[in-house]
């Protein structure tokens, strides 16, 4: 049976005709969840679900990549397989670190899409991506899982940092590997105007590792020199952070590679937005009045380098050379001499091992392509060293038959080859979210910022990269709305109301807060965020989107009317469906 805690986000469908469904038969964080209403006659707008809407799919690409998966072989096919008309390594087992065809053309691609600039130290260098730095992955979710099983152990780990506001499918991940809020093991760490606030931080870990006596290995797991576990995990969404939507700046982000380094942490970026920017359109362009995503004729913002790029670029840390150390010190051998003694010729005790070999470094980008080409193909990736990449692709689940998502996989490589990849994100997918981003914003600011009051950012970079005399950038799929402090009730009573009477489904800021079942955030002494609410941009048709900001609008203008009758009071609403709020 689903948790309290995660069916609070199950709120996506309504059904004004059905009853409130036991919670016992919620078993996804996106299925149906039926409320009655009194607006029965409207339609319901979701602005919470986090999907591409169907307008940003590719089927057509997809079609013809497996069309010449399955009536072809690859080129290089040799006997006797090339007597099949397809592509049998699509179709069979695949390679612990992925197929290889993939990570070839994925490496490539996301070399030619991460131009270096001069970003990085002077002590430093830019990195190439190469294909033994990339794993190929089951999407961003299910390698996060797969992270934490490989390199953490309950017991030797002391925390895991989740950047807050947090993505909150992330939060039951880290609880099942054993890191809960309840048990001191999962912390939150606010955000400030660059990023994750790098003094709250390190305070935090000073105050973790001084609370007891730590054990100098770890208990539960061998991960042996294919493996390592890390003291600390910091966890975020470096690029177009889901839900705040800021991007961590270029020197935040060599910052936090240096504490990481510091610490011996393991930072996993979730860099699932990083290709999803744009130019922010004015209200009169052009295609604010048309029907389909035109072309983007912008330029793109670039990409600030990945945290595993500034971190490869500096080398091995002194924790990498301490493990490699370990790992490759001499002991005398137990084979006796001619005399009867022991020899006590030195003898390394990994032979095979070297270096580089055990160079895990300090920082893991988690790339995905659900948001850049479909959910439903579950496949992605992650940057490390070719160490961390391969101690990855040891983990057990993978190991039984390979690489998951193997055809996914060949498929994508066909669309990376072809150039189909490239041309949707450029013909389809950013424009269609340039154009939403555009029309919500405008609604915002008519509905919403003007007239009430409620905050939203509109350029999304940070730092030195905001001060740029450039135009106003944003990316992802999200905006974060801040109630201005005379609003007198909270985020989580207006999404309350807003369902309730207007059939708007919208996230209130409470779900990014990290937190567990059971669990009171004021006493553990959590970020909390009662007047935020996060709505999303990617899901709905577009004139729906403008409707739904309308709803809203007139939900705070009614509780703003009634605290002012009522003294601060507003009227309360919900019933049992509506205790998936909570």
């Amino acid at each position: 049976m689903v948790s309290p805690r995660h069916l609070r986000f199950t709120c996506r469908h309504i059904n004004s005709k059905a009853m409130v469904p036991k919670p016992s038969k919620f078993h996804s964080s996106h299925q149906q969840l039926n409320i009655p209403t009194t607006s029965s006659l409207q339609k319901q707008i979701n602005l919470l679900r986090g999907w591409p809407s169907p307008h940003l799919l590719p089927p057509s690409h997809l079609l013809s990549a497996s069309t010449s998966l399955l009536t072809s072989p690859p080129p290089d096919d040799e006997p006797p397989s090339s007597k099949f008309s397809f592509n049998i390594p699509a179709l069979q087992y695949g390679a612990d670190p992925g197929y290889e065809p993939l990570r070839h053309s994925l490496a490539a691609w996301l070399t030619q899409n991460y131009t270096a600039h001069e970003t990085y130290p002077s002590h430093g260098f830019p990195t190439l991506t190469t294909a033994e730095q990339i794993c190929i992955t089951g999407g961003a979710s299910q390698n996060l899982a797969n992270i934490l099983q490989g390199f953490t152990d309950p017991a030797y780990t002391r925390a895991v940092w989740a950047v807050s506001p947090c993505y909150f499918l992330a939060v039951p991940i880290f609880e099942d590997a054993g890191f809960a809020v309840g048990n001191g093991k999962l912390k939150g760490v606010r955000e400030d105007e660059e990023g994750v606030d790098l003094e709250e931080l390190e305070r935090g870990i000073l105050e973790v590792e001084g609370s007891k006596e730590w054990p100098g290995k770890p208990v539960y797991k061998t991960p042996g020199p294919h493996r390592k576990c890390y003291k600390h995990i910091i966890y975020l969404v470096a690029t177009s952070a889901n839900p705040s939507g800021i991007t961590t700046s270029l020197a935040r982000r060599h910052a936090l590679v240096q504490l990481a380094r510091k610490y011996d942490a393991l930072i996993i970026s979730d860099d699932v937005y990083d290709f999803l920017q744009w130019p922010v359109l004015p209200s009169s362009s052009p295609s604010s009045s048309s029907s389909s995503p035109s072309k983007t004729t912008l330029s793109l913002p670039t990409p600030l380098p990945r945290l595993s790029d500034i971190d490869i670029s500096l080398g091995p840390s002194l924790h990498d050379l301490s493990l490699s150390a370990h790992y490759t010190r001499s002991s005398p051998s137990d084979i006796p001499n001619g005399d009867g003694d022991q020899n006590q010729e030195m003898q390394p005790l990994f032979p095979t091992r070297t270096i580089s070999s055990l160079h895990f470094g300090h920082a893991v980008s988690n790339g995905s392509f659900s948001k850049l080409l479909s959910p439903g193909l579950r496949t992605g990736w992650t940057h490390s060293t070719p160490a961390f990449a391969h101690g990855l692709s040891q983990t057990g689940s993978t190991r039984s038959g390979g690489s998951p998502s193997q055809f996914c996989a060949a498929l994508i490589h066909e669309l990376i080859h072809s150039g189909a990849l490239d041309k949707h994100l450029t013909d389809i997918v950013r424009p269609g979210l340039q154009k939403r981003h555009m029309l919500m914003m405008d609604a915002i600011k008519r509905e919403l910022v003007g007239p009430l009051g409620v905050k939203v950012i509109e350029d999304n970079r940070t730092g030195a990269e905001r001060k740029k005399k450039e135009g106003e950038v944003y990316g992802g799929y999200f905006l974060w709305l801040e109630l201005p402090d005379r609003m007198g009730f909270t985020a989580k009573e207006v999404a309350e109301r807003a369902l309730e009477e207007e059939r708007l489904v919208v996230s209130p800021g409470e779900n990014a807060e990290v937190s567990g079942e059971g669990v009171d955030v004021k006493e553990t002494g959590g970020i909390r965020f009662p007047r935020h609410l996060r709505v999303c941009f990617s899901w709905e048709e577009e004139e729906d989107l403008v409707e739904g900001v309308e709803r809203l609008g007139r939900v705070l203008r009614r509780m703003m009317e009634e605290a002012a009758k009522e003294g601060g009071k507003v009227k309360k609403v919900g019933g049992e469906g509506l205790k998936a709020f909570k």
